[in-house]
This record gives structure tokens, C-alpha cells and sequence, in this order.
């Protein structure tokens, strides 16, 4: 109420399936894409940036102050 937020229906945003799979994991899981890079895929966005762009974008629909 202080930020005048939304209230999405949190089924909405999250896919419940997916985190099962991600937290059931019993060891340790590290992407590395330099292997992509290798095979000709070059167009990646930077982490930094694509966090920014989403916080930006959550603000915009109300979603975080």
C-alpha cells in the first residue's frame, strides 16, 4: 500500500514446474557459455544489463517500488 503496488495473481509470474526442478537438485549447477560462443552464437545480453532492464520493467508495471 505505501508504493501503491500491484497485486498480481503470483500464478500469473511463476511457473511452480520449473522451481521444483531447479530446487530438487542435489548438487551444485554452474551454465557456462562459452561452448555456445564457440558454435556461433555471439548475441548475448549482459547480466548486469538484463537485470536492470527487468527491475526497470518491474517498476513499470508496479510489480517493485
Amino acid at each position: 500500500q505505501r508504493h501503491q503496488l500491484a497485486e498480481p495473481d503470483y500464478r500469473a509470474v511463476a511457473g511452480w514446474r520449473f522451481a521444483d526442478f531447479v530446487f530438487s537438485w542435489d548438487y551444485d549447477m554452474f551454465a557456462d557459455g562459452s561452448k555456445a560462443r564457440r558454435f556461433g552464437f555471439h548475441q548475448f545480453v549482459e547480466t548486469e544489463a538484463m537485470f536492470f532492464s527487468l527491475f526497470d520493467e518491474f517498476r513499470r508495471r508496479r510489480i517493485i517500488p
